[in-house]
């Protein structure tokens, strides 16, 4: 079992939000120090100049992830097969279809929007991903914030060096969707698009940016984003929520339909995450529609501008959804937030992903070595997937999934979360 210290973050001082305690070895309950001088310099003192929320710093330049220590996929081990026919691991398969598309390796770039972290390293991401035989989505607000020249700039690269593998995918959220984000991606060449409905880091907020320019703010509002004025000058721009409901949903999706793409969906994990997954079911199932991958996000981070608290007290780890849920859909599942390595890939897909998909690994990949570094990224996370498959006994990385037989939970609390109750009964 974790100590309770383990579980628990740092409170109201932090390195990701540029605040700190003026006595850290001791600090009482809420972050708070158990003698304190008043200075001012922790998350209380920052909101109190503020009158804000505390965001990670600093915006734009870098990536943030959630600190807080949940249970996850790393408080699983796995058992190797003794008995089988021996595998070089260097001849295991890591090719498989996922979204109706062929991948070389089960991994797809995770959406990344219109930050500018993020469009820096677009271009080489996508490039890199088309070698690499993998998929990219093209996150939101790209259209609102770039252009249909910026969002093309964003997907040519992929299409120029596109060699049958992998996929260029475009998402929209509610406001992406009203300017006709998914219809100029088609013509732009888009292999599928994303219908987006939240992610692990802010489910129900919406993509969220800092800026200082007036004009932008003013093209925001027209656009029908919610804009927000500093006390420093600065400004917010935060999405339009949205609702979900099945009617909504399906009125949606059909439309879309008729764009002859697949249609690919992401969501945060939450309540009525169930609900969700049957009633695309049933639109596949009853209606005829493409939809064919749903990516669930869950605890870990993300690349762009989340409120600290909600990035660290909301959402569980994405590869719970499989202690949930009793028979899978007709559509594959990605699982997205903090995978990094082939192993825990694999245990996703262990536990009955078809493949996981990973934003902030390769924004470093690319940092260091723009589409080369991509494609060398996606090489190693396939050798170490191939050597997961060489100990299990098996010649493809398809037939991995599902294999919960073989991973074991190091307690009761990674047990319970990832439904692999033996041996803690």
């Amino acid at each position: 079992m974790y100590s309770e210290k383990a579980l628990r973050r740092h409170q109201n001082a932090d390195i990701v939000t540029k605040t700190k305690a003026t006595f850290e070895e001791h600090v009482c309950q809420g972050g708070i120090c158990s003698v304190c001088t008043l200075d001012g310099n922790c998350e209380i003192g920052l909101k109190a100049k503020t009158g804000r929320t505390v965001f990670p710093d600093p915006f734009g330049v870098a990536q943030f992830g959630g600190e807080k220590r949940l249970p996850n996929i790393e408080d699983i081990q796995i058992l190797p097969e003794l008995y089988g026919d021996s595998i070089v691991f260097k001849n295991v398969s890591t090719e498989m279809e996922i979204g109706s598309f062929k991948f070389s390796v089960p991994i797809s770039v995770a959406a990344m929007g219109s930050t500018k972290v993020a469009h820096l390293r677009g271009a080489a991401l996508a490039e890199g991903a088309a070698k690499a035989g993998i998929a990219v989505v093209i996150g939101e607000n790209v259209l609102a914030t770039y252009g249909e020249a910026g969002l093309k700039e964003r997907m040519q690269p992929f299409l120029d060096n596109y060699k049958k593998r992998g996929a260029m995918i475009v998402q929209g959220n509610g406001e992406d969707i009203k300017q006709g984000v998914f219809e100029k991606g088609a013509a732009l060449g888009a292999h599928a698009i994303e219908v987006k409905i939240g992610q692990g880091a802010k489910q129900g907020l919406g993509g969220e940016v800092k800026f200082e320019d007036d004009a932008l703010a003013e093209k925001y509002k027209k656009l029908g984003y919610i804009v927000i004025k500093n006390k420093d000058g600065t400004y917010q721009r935060h999405v339009q929520p949205g609702s979900l409901s099945d009617e909504q949903l399906k009125k949606n999706i059909m439309k879309f339909s008729n764009l002859g793409l697949p249609i690919w969906v992401k969501t945060g994990m939450g309540t009525g995450i169930l609900k969700l997954i049957s009633t695309l079911q049933n639109l596949k199932s009853e209606n005829g529609i493409r939809i064919e991958c749903l990516t669930i996000d869950g605890f870990g981070g993300g690349t762009g501008m989340s409120p600290w608290l909600v990035m660290n007290e909301m959402s569980v780890p994405s590869a719970t959804i499989f202690s949930m849920i009793g028979k899978k859909p007709d559509f594959d599942i990605l699982l997205a937030g903090g995978y990094n390595n082939g192993l825990d890939i694999g245990k996703a897909i262990m536990l009955g992903a078809s493949g996981a998909s990973l934003g902030r690994p390769f924004l470093i990949a690319a940092n260091v070595a723009k589409a080369e570094g991509v494609v060398n990224y996606v090489e190693a996370l396939k050798e170490e997937l191939q050597m997961l498959c060489a100990t299990q006994k098996i010649t493809g990385v398809e037939k991995l999934i599902g294999k919960k037989q073989n991973l074991y939970p190091l307690d009761a609390q990674a047990a319970h979360m990832f439904g692999l109750e033996r041996g803690f009964k």
